[in-house]
C-alpha cells in the first residue's frame, strides 16, 4: 500500500522541476516550497506547520538546531551531492538517513568544468569585455592550447570521471589524487599521485572534484598555490571553502599561476567588492554548474522517488546514503 496523501516534503528553496512534481504527485507527496536560504528558525517553523516528515536542501542549511525541531522528520535529501549544509552525525543521532542525488547532476556539473577551462585558456570572458569597450587584441592576444596538456584531478567521483571523458578529444595526460580510490577503480592509462602537493607540483590544469570535509577546508592555499606550475589553471566546481580565496587572488595577481575558473565561493554570493571582480584571470559563474534542465530533471526525480520510497516502506539506495545510521533506524 502506497504512503497516505498527508506525507509532506518541505523544499528548502524553489520547487523541482515539473517532471519530478510529476512524479511526486503520482506517489502521494505534497511538496512545499520555502524561500532560499531561510534561516534555522524558518525552516522550523514552516516545517513543523505542515508536519514535515522530509526535508529536500536545495539553498539552504540543516543544522543540529533544525533536525532537533522538527518532531516529523524523518528523511533528509540533497537536490545533489554537496553534503556540507547538512549535520550529517545530529541527523544519524535521530536516524535520520540523509541521502544525495549520486551522479544525477554529473554530466551537468562535468561541462561546466570543460565550460571554465575553456573560458579561462581562452580568456573568453575578458575578450568579450575588451571587444565591448571598442578594443581589438588580435595583433597581442595568445590563449592556451588544452590539447597535450597534463590534467590532474582530486578526487574521482562520477564528475571528475564524466569530466575526464569529455577531455578524451584532447589527448591530455591524467593525474588523479583520491587516497579513497583502488588501484582497479583508476582509469587507463592514468597515474596515481601520492600527494596533493606531487599532483599540484607536475599538471598543468588542475580541477577540484572533492567533497568539502574538515580535513580539507582552505587545503588549496598559498603554499598549494605555490607548488603549482606556472602557466597552471585551477578550477572549482565542488566547494568555494576548499580554496583560500585570499592566497588564490594573490596568486593570480602576481602571475603565480596563470588563472582559475570558479564555480563555487567561500561565501556565496560574493560581496560585490570582492577583490575576486579585479582578476581578468579569473572566470566566474554562480554555483550553477548543476543548473541544466536535464540535471534538474534527473536530480528531482532521484531526490521524490528515494523519499517517496523510504517513507512507504524504508527502503534506502545505500549508495546514496551519506551518514552513519545506527542499527536500530529503519
Amino acid at each position: 500500500m502506497g504512503q497516505s496523501a498527508t506525507n509532506t516534503v518541505l523544499i528548502a528553496g524553489p520547487l523541482l522541476s515539473d517532471a519530478a512534481m510529476a512524479v511526486a504527485e503520482a506517489r502521494q507527496l505534497r511538496l512545499v516550497p520555502l524561500k532560499p536560504y531561510a534561516t534555522p528558525d524558518e525552516m522550523i517553523e514552516a516545517a513543523n506547520a505542515v508536519a514535515a516528515k522530509a526535508i529536500v536542501v536545495r539553498m539552504g542549511r540543516v543544522t543540529d538546531d533544525v533536525i532537533r525541531g522538527i518532531s516529523t522528520l524523518r528523511i533528509v535529501a540533497k537536490h545533489g551531492v554537496g553534503v556540507d549544509g547538512i549535520d550529517l552525525t545530529a541527523a544519524a543521532d535521530r536516524g535520520i538517513p540523509v541521502v544525495v542525488a549520486g551522479g544525477a547532476n554529473a554530466q551537468s556539473v562535468a561541462e561546466q568544468t570543460l565550460a571554465l577551462l575553456l573560458s579561462v585558456a581562452r580568456s573568453t570572458a575578458w575578450l568579450d569585455r575588451r571587444m565591448r569597450a571598442g578594443e581589438w587584441d588580435k595583433p597581442t592576444y595568445a590563449g592556451m592550447e588544452i590539447t597535450g596538456k597534463q590534467v590532474g584531478l582530486i578526487g574521482l567521483g562520477a564528475i571528475g570521471r564524466a569530466f575526464l571523458d569529455l577531455l578524451a578529444p584532447f589527448r591530455v595526460g591524467v593525474r588523479i589524487y583520491d587516497p579513497y580510490l583502488s588501484d582497479t577503480q583508476l582509469p587507463p592509462g592514468s597515474i596515481r599521485c601520492d600527494s596533493v602537493d606531487a599532483l599540484l607540483r607536475d599538471s598543468d590544469i588542475v580541477s577540484l572534484h572533492c567533497p568539502l570535509t574538515p580535513d580539507n577546508r582552505g587545503f588549496i592555499d598559498a603554499g598549494a598555490l605555490a607548488s603549482m606550475r606556472p602557466g597552471a589553471i585551477l578550477l572549482n566546481t565542488a566547494r568555494g571553502e576548499l580554496i583560500d580565496e585570499p592566497a588564490l587572488v594573490d596568486a593570480l595577481r602576481s602571475g603565480t599561476i596563470a588563472g582559475a575558473g570558479l564555480d563555487t565561493f567561500t561565501s556565496e554570493p560574493p560581496a560585490a567588492d570582492s577583490p575576486l571582480w579585479s582578476l581578468d584571470t579569473l572566470v566566474a559563474s554562480p554555483h550553477v554548474g548543476a543548473n541544466t534542465r536535464e540535471a534538474r530533471i534527473r536530480v528531482g526525480i532521484s531526490v521524490v522517488e528515494q523519499i517517496a520510497d523510504y517513507l512507504a516502506t524504508g527502503t534506502l539506495v545505500t549508495r546514496n546514503l551519506v551518514n552513519a545510521l545506527p542499527a536500530t533506524a529503519a
